[in-house]
């Protein structure tokens, strides 16, 4: 029968592990986190969130703070992979709150990584207060990674926002020490690259047209972009805008022309067609040709108006993919929360079941409890004697009343025979008839002349039977109290 109880209790047990969600073996989960870091470090896109999902809710109950960050931010990289790009920053910032900084261990490279994911979302956005605040951040995390390189990557790209909020100054000194501390770390490429680009269209609004220059010169030889032919990699193509702009700005617009056919030529992209369109326009502007100037100024428009359409569809085309996902996201969520209230619909009619029948099993046994005391008080045989003992004068019971009282007690508490008389002692016939008496609730006084003795005699008796009877010290009241019990069902609350 024991080895039974512990069956069960054991099948309980597995149970209830298995619906608090402790299933899965901490080895393999740990493996299926590296190797979904594995797949995002790589540039491959997350997609499955029910995957990435369950390794949030195991770390956040197995594992430690760092585990539980890293399942985050690839929760994270899952929703933006998936448009979900709201979801995705507020789950970044739960896994940036899992960190504890002041561990030695903290896994300071993740965090980095997450301000890092953060800022890009807010680029796209365009919210470049926002962008810059998480890319000081994802900067601050690296240096204390120790990750030199990261460190002045996000340095670097701060100017992208101050270039937005238009401000050239904070533009030029951001990326003028970016490409020293990259030369100090032997990164000259990269060094190189960062002078370019708004490097140079900033000391352009500046006026500052020789360093532009300079800076033009260190972009086309040092930064690894350029083939023998001077042409830029794929992708790069808006330098030739730039170039075309220096020469500009040194009022050789012949030269200008040939960058800006150029950008028109290689780079085919609307926002190369708009920049090339837009020099030509300046390139005529110069030369002071109205028609050339209202051609070229025709065709930006245009091609700004496409743009625009373009930005619309694919805003279009992010706002259907984040409803779809929203919406099968829903479907799934709204399933579960069904099933989650048909298991609580069932467990509050089970525990209101178990309240109803507690409550009316309470109220039986105080039924019974009261059923008992009125038949004992108001038995035929405990009216005679309570009427002997206020007749005057009192008279007397005879021996076969005492038959049935005893009868009338031993009846209906089959037990207070045992129970009046402990095996570690017996009680005298005056005391147990005194207990007969009491537990018909017979007064103490009634008692006194029932038994022809002095009321404080009777008051002793039941003071030494508080303590034979039931183990206790105490008055002659509390006997009153514990008798008046007897034969009771217990009642817990």
């Amino acid at each position: 029968m024991m080895k039974k109880r512990w069956s069960y209790y054991l099948l309980f047990l597995c149970a209830l592990w298995q619906m608090t969600g402790c299933t899965g073996n901490g080895t393999q989960m740990r493996e299926q986190l590296e190797a979904l870091e594995q797949q995002n470090d790589k540039g491959e896109k997350l997609l499955n969130d029910s995957l990435t999902e369950s390794l949030v809710t195991y770390f956040d109950k197995h594992g430690d703070a760092n585990e539980q960050m890293r399942a985050k931010y690839l929760l994270g990289c899952t929703y933006s992979a998936l448009n979900e790009l709201p979801h995705a920053l507020l789950t970044f910032y739960e896994a940036a709150d899992c960190a504890d900084t002041t561990l030695a261990d903290c896994n300071y490279k993740v965090l980095s990584l997450i301000h890092g994911q953060c800022a890009s979302i807010f680029h796209t956005q365009v919210q470049p207060r926002s962008e810059l605040k998480e890319l000081k951040q994802s900067e601050y995390y690296a240096w204390k990674d120790r990750d030199t390189l990261q460190a002045i990557k996000r340095y670097s790209q701060q100017s992208g926002a101050y270039d937005f909020l238009k401000m050239p100054d904070s533009v030029l000194y951001v990326k003028e020490r970016a490409a020293s501390l990259f030369r100090e770390i032997g990164k000259p490429d990269r060094a190189a690259r960062t002078l370019g680009g708004s490097t140079i269209t900033s000391l352009l609004k500046k006026g500052d047209i020789s360093k532009a220059l300079e800076y033009s010169r260190i972009y086309e030889q040092e930064s690894g972009l350029f083939d023998a032919d001077k042409n830029i990699a794929k992708g790069f193509e808006i330098y030739y805008y730039i170039k075309g702009e220096c020469y500009l700005a040194t009022h050789q617009s012949d030269s200008a022309e040939y960058w800006f056919r150029k950008e028109l030529h290689d780079g085919k992209d609307i926002r190369n067609q708009i920049a090339g369109y837009k020099g030509l326009q300046e390139v005529f502007e110069q030369k002071k040709n109205s028609d050339s100037i209202a051609k070229y100024a025709t065709l930006a428009y245009e091609m700004n108006d496409s743009a625009y359409s373009l930005s619309e569809m694919e805003n279009i085309q992010k706002f259907q993919a984040s409803y779809n996902y929203n919406y099968h996201r829903f479907l799934a969520k709204q399933k579960e929360w069904e099933a989650k209230i048909a298991w609580l619909t069932a467990t509050i009619v089970v525990l209101m079941a178990g309240v109803l029948f507690w409550f009316f099993f309470r109220r039986y046994r105080l039924f019974k409890n009261a059923a008992l005391d009125y038949r004992l008080r108001n038995a035929e045989i405990t009216k005679r004697l309570r009427g002997m003992a206020k007749s005057n004068p009192p008279q007397h019971p005879t021996l076969d009343d005492w038959k049935q009282l005893r009868s009338l007690v031993e009846h209906e508490i089959p037990s207070f025979y045992d129970m009046m008389n402990p095996e570690a002692t017996s009680l005298t016939e005056m005391e147990y008839d005194i207990c007969l008496l009491s537990r018909v609730h017979i007064l103490p006084n009634e008692i006194a002349k029932l038994k022809q003795c002095v009321p404080s005699y009777v008051s002793n008796i039941r003071k030494s039977l508080l303590k034979k009877v039931f183990g206790r010290e105490g008055n002659a009241d509390e006997f009153d109290d514990e008798i008046g019990k007897v034969g009771h069902k217990t009642i817990k609350l």
